[in-house]
């Protein structure tokens, strides 16, 4: 699976110092999220137990465990990767079916709660995006959308 996504020598230079997952604000809050720990299962080959830890997906993209690595593992990427095959493999969580099925249909990650939006003073915001469609479209014929 990972032949044709990952450098597997950058890789194999982590040698599981645990500082990714130490300033990784996810774990923080969630310790069941340890990025170095899904990096040794990666390298490991553990195809199917990665794909199908929901941990894989809490995921915030912020870099900086990539930063922080002292080996240079570009662990963010990685995860990314690993999600796109997962994504691509069918092995979604329900919550990523609903975000990416939203994001098709209006452009936004979320649905608009108007009546929240109002009680808060901010106007109305249509559902309707045709900007969010003509992205799609491009997207699409370039084959950059999952």
């Amino acid at each position: 699976m990972y032949s044709y996504l990952l450098d597997k020598e950058k890789l194999k230079c982590c040698y599981q110092c645990g500082k990714c997952s130490s300033g990784c604000d996810i774990n923080r809050l969630d310790g069941s999220f340890q990025p170095h720990r899904l990096l040794h299962l990666i390298g490991m080959g553990a195809t199917d137990k990665v794909l199908k830890i929901d941990s894989l997906w809490k995921c915030t993209t912020c870099f900086t465990c990539s930063e922080r690595c002292p080996q240079g593992v570009k662990i963010t990427e990685i995860l990314w990767l690993t999600r796109a095959f997962a994504f691509k493999s069918g092995c979604i969580p329900e919550l990523a079916v609903i975000q990416r099925d939203t994001l098709l249909k209006s452009g936004r990650l979320m649905p608009v709660d108007n009546k929240k939006r109002e009680k808060a003073g901010l106007p109305a915001i249509t559902e309707e995006s045709d900007v969010a469609a003509q992205i799609f479209k491009i997207a699409e014929e370039k084959e950059q959308i999952l």
